[in-house]
């Protein structure tokens, strides 16, 4: 259950906080005002210890930067509302902009000697165009490039802009500021002269001087045009009036140089949008915050706009030249409503909307995941994520939303405009262990500055394991090898486990953990040493599919005798069912007596790792002999939609010029003891059959027998299916039916006397004979699997609709196509006979062709072998009455064998409650294949 976060501290300001920027490292916190101040918290002692005036606190509305003194009808200024807020990621500057269409650089520094807080503007950056308010704004610390979006829509960008001030020469050197210790009121500096101090500007610095925007028009859609005539005439400067244009404050023992930069021509994008630029972030990825190479640095950022499209750019650096363009890369999110804030908690883009909505994006394959409602239908001003929790900031108050529960507060502070999550550090007594506490602050229009403590809301969240600490170690050392052990690979199971990647559920929490647990994948191929990592996007929104490669590393001389297998695996799972009946957490992984448990841990996620794990130990010993490929889909619990679709149209992506075998493990042994490898699957058919009036429910009392009845017409379809022997009667069913042949009567003979099939969860008759497995294994059934009429159930009732679901499972010689055709073409003979009102639909709601490999075959035989040795007892080769819709799918794709290694045993509750795998069952799967992939 959620829970409010606590109100640690409330500060009071006079007018409305626009923007907020946190810089914890140093416990601070700026906020952006109307008023044209940006106040500056110390978060230790909870005092605002610096109030930073931009330009003349009571200058003229027309121009509050005007030298002259003030006068009666002075008013407060507003001209430079600080709209904005972004920060180096090494807390040494801020950058501030708003409804002056500046941007101002402060450095902001410890004075070590003593302790006073230093804040200095180093400098200004301006556009020679009308660009209007800037209402976004982004440093990127890689290029060194600023970016800022504006009111007339256009993006604009200053490269190696710190370069550039360090190399500015503007302020004269006589130019003399003097420190104020922490609590000295900054409104006390001031700038210092002597008689002989007067100011001689360069020619240079003074016409950038009058270059600001202030000195040449009106505010934007104020101005009275392109004419001209809207300029005003330049000031005369005074010592005085440069000293309030330069804004300098709290400098500790120094001389520092002001820059007026001015945005080249080139570097304004103009109209890239199409409505004002609300939003820019940056996309960071889990292990990069920019791609580099030889030639180039390249960063991306992604803007949001009043159009409602969010664009993505790459911003490259020429390393050698040092220049920096900003490309457009993509504009395919549209969300057909004005973006107004955005955030990244990487793979998802997050976008807050005009009409109270939140649209959840995947960055990996730039899908629409979910959305989320805010109570009411204000803009959502400002929007923060911290591990899936998402707070939205609208007028009314602040939501949260957490796997589709949300709670919603007013914090009493009029409309709230802007917020931002930190993460505050705090050392604990213990050198080596710290505290990292979760902070939300957020501003109002009533000048209110509230800060919460979100402890509460995340007690039960644990944000690093020991594999993620290893990973950002490995990271931060530019290395991609991780250890590979039985610790790490169930350090690696547990992540997996705990996402909750139910395929058939279409909630905001399943659909997230869905993306979420693809790019884990993608993640963790990356470290595990693969090549050529992607995520493909799938048709319908489904699920991503992950595609790795291993390449071999024999030596070129070599190559040409590599084979490439496929390993294909699945991250989806089933709904736990009754959580009464599991003895643990579904989706808390848990070891114990030699049993891993936790939903998917046998199917499929389990054995994915199993088999990760056996690839890059070779690899990262430098053994691998043959290529492996891994294809690993999200949507295989619900029939695989999309992913033939996927195979087809990425074929060289996945196979490059052929796949010679095709591996899998995604069903289990047929008892506790023996191994067993898999040959063979039935197909199967689901399908709903519905039967409707157009009437309303009736009474059986005032309608009964008056017209033919949904319920009856469908029973009366439903029973021509079988005949009184139970055999299924649609024409040409049983036609080209595949029978089993004495070679496979031999190996189900050798099952029947060596496997203990009566302690067998797989088997629950008391007939364990030969009879009993070619029945299962190798004959087709049709199974009526639900009933369902409409109204409330009482036995009163007439249904106006009612239907049936019903599961037909094929064997090897049966066609799909001819089956479902057939099917439908039967049902609706019948149905017409009954001269009904009614109406008939047939919906097939997944398929799967009937799979049977080839026992015989080289990969087959060298599967065996391995298993035998690891087990010292040969394995059972068995065949499964059960289906798994894309090995046939593979075989016709990538024309290759398929090959099956179950790995849990029979008790391994796949889709059941308390599933389970063994971990020797486990770790010897890892040891098999290791020693398959390299001998085929």
């Amino acid at each position: 259950m959620l829970e409010n976060p606590e109100l640690i501290h409330k500060w009071n300001h006079t007018h409305s906080i626009l923007s907020i920027c946190a810089f914890p490292t140093k416990n601070l916190l700026f906020a952006g005002t109307q008023d044209s101040k940006i106040l500056v918290v110390d978060k230790k002692s909870y005092n605002i210890v610096k109030t930073i005036q931009l330009g003349n606190a009571t200058g003229s509305a027309l121009d509050p930067l005007s030298s002259s003194p003030p006068t009666s009808n002075s008013i407060t200024n507003t001209r430079s509302s600080v709209l904005c807020l972004d920060k180096s990621q090494d807390e040494k500057y801020l950058f501030s902009a708003g409804a002056d269409s500046l941007v101002r650089v402060w450095s902001v520094e410890y004075c070590t000697k003593d302790h006073c807080l230093q804040i200095e503007e180093i400098a200004t950056v301006y556009s020679i165009t009308d660009i209007g308010d800037i209402f976004a704004i982004k440093y990127l610390d890689a290029t060194q490039t600023l970016v800022f979006g504006c009111q007339n829509a256009s993006l604009l960008y200053l490269d190696n802009i710190i370069d550039r001030i360090n190399d500015s020469t503007t302020l004269p050197s006589n130019f003399t500021k003097f420190a104020s210790p922490l609590t000295q009121n900054i409104d006390d500096i001031d700038l210092l002269q002597t008689e002989e101090n007067t100011i001689n500007l360069s020619k240079q610095s003074q016409t950038n001087l009058d270059r600001l925007p202030h000195r040449r028009y009106d505010k934007f859609f104020d101005s009275k045009g392109p004419t001209g005539s809207s300029l005003q005439t330049p000031i005369t400067f005074s010592p005085e009036s440069l000293s309030r244009e330069l804004s300098p404050l709290n400098i500790c023992d120094g001389n520092y140089p002001h820059a007026i930069l001015e945005i080249p021509a080139e570097n304004i994008i103009r109209y890239a949008h199409n409505g004002f630029i609300y939003s820019i972030v940056q996309i960071v990825d889990a292990y990069n915050n920019f791609n580099s190479s030889d030639n180039v640095t390249t960063e991306s950022i992604i803007t949001g706009s009043g159009d409602g499209v969010n664009k993505i750019w790459n911003v490259v650096k020429n390393r050698k030249s040092g220049r920096v363009i900003i490309k457009l890369e993509d504009e395919d999110m549209d969300n057909d409503d004005g973006v107004i804030s955005q955030t990244i908690e990487f793979p998802f883009l997050y976008c807050g909307l005009s009409d109270g909505m939140i649209k959840i994006w995947d960055l990996n394959t730039k899908q629409l995941v979910s959305t989320l409602v805010a109570p009411d239908s204000n803009d959502i001003a400002s929007i923060s994520v911290h591990n899936d929790y998402v707070f939205a900031i609208t007028e009314k108050g602040i939501t949260l939303f957490h796997q589709d529960q949300l709670i919603h507060w007013d914090p009493n502070q009029g409309k709230v405009l802007s917020s931002e999550i930190f993460v505050s550090h705090t050392s604990t007594n213990n050198k080596h262990n710290s505290n990292n506490i979760p902070y939300l602050v957020a501003g109002g229009n009533d000048g209110s500055l509230t800060l919460w403590d979100l402890s509460s809301v995340f007690q039960d969240l644990h944000l690093s394991g020991k594999l993620n600490r290893r990973m950002k170690h490995n990271i931060e050392n530019n290395s991609l090898k991780v250890t590979i052990d039985t610790e790490e690979m169930l350090s690696s199971l547990k992540k997996m486990i705990s996402f909750k990647t139910v395929s058939q559920s279409s909630t905001t929490e399943c659909k997230m953990a869905s993306a979420r647990c693809a790019t884990y994948l993608y993640d963790l191929f990356t470290q595990l040493g693969a090549d050529n990592v992607k995520l493909l996007p799938v048709k319908d929104h489904h699920n991503n599919v992950i595609l790795a490669h291993f390449n071999n590393q024999l030596k070129p001389e070599d190559n040409k005798t590599a084979k490439k297998i496929l390993w294909y695996g699945h991250y989806d799972v089933v709904t736990t069912g009754d959580s009464e009946r599991w003895d643990t957490d579904p989706f808390s992984l848990t070891c114990e007596n030699g049993y891993l448990k936790g939903r998917g841990v046998s199917d499929n996620k389990g054995p994915l790792i199993s088999a990760m794990y056996s690839v890059a130990s070779l690899y990262q010993q430098n053994k691998l002999t043959n290529d492996i490929v891994f294809l690993i889909e999200g949507s295989e619990e619900i029939g695989s939609p999309g992913f033939e679709d996927v195979c087809r149209k990425f074929k060289s992506n996945i196979a490059g010029e052929n796949i010679d075998w095709i591996f899998l493990s995604n069903s289990s042994w047929i008892d506790e003891e023996h191994p067993c490898i898999n040959y063979g699957l039935r197909g199967v058919i689901n399908a709903e059959i519905l039967v409707k009036s157009d009437k309303s429910n009736g009474h059986s009392g005032i309608n009964g027998g008056v017209y033919p009845e949904p319920t009856l017409d469908l029973v009366h379809i439903l029973s021509k299916l079988q005949d009184d022997d139970g055999n299924i009667i649609i024409p040409e069913f049983i036609k080209s039916m595949k029978t089993p042949d004495e070679k496979e009567i031999e190996r189900f003979t050798n099952v029947v006397e060596s496997a203990r099939l009566s302690n067998s969860a797989c088997f629950k008759e008391n007939d364990y004979s030969v009879d009993y497995l070619v029945k299962n294994w190798t004959t087709p059934s049709l199974s009526i699997t639900s009933l369902n009429v409409s109204g409330p159930g009482n036995i009163t009732v007439i249904p106006h609709s009612a239907s049936a679901g019903i599961s037909i499972r094929l064997v090897p010689g049966q066609n799909v196509e001819s089956v479902k055709g057939n099917l439908e073409a039967y049902l609706k003979k019948h149905f017409d006979t009954l001269s009904s009102s009614n109406e008939l639909n047939i919906t097939v709601v997944n398929e799967a062709e009937p799979w049977l490999g080839d026992p015989s075959n080289h990969a087959y035989q060298v599967l065996k072998e391995e298993v035998t040795k690891a087990w010292e007892m040969e394995p059972l080769f068995v065949r499964e009455g059960g289906s798994i819709p894309s090995i046939r799918t593979l075989e016709r794709c990538f024309d290759a064998p398929a090959i099956q290694i179950p790995c849990g045993q029979s008790s391994a509750n796949a889709h059941l409650d308390n599933e389970n795998l063994r971990i020797q069952n486990w770790t010897k799967m890892t040891e098999i294949l290791s020693n398959v992939f390299n001998k085929l």
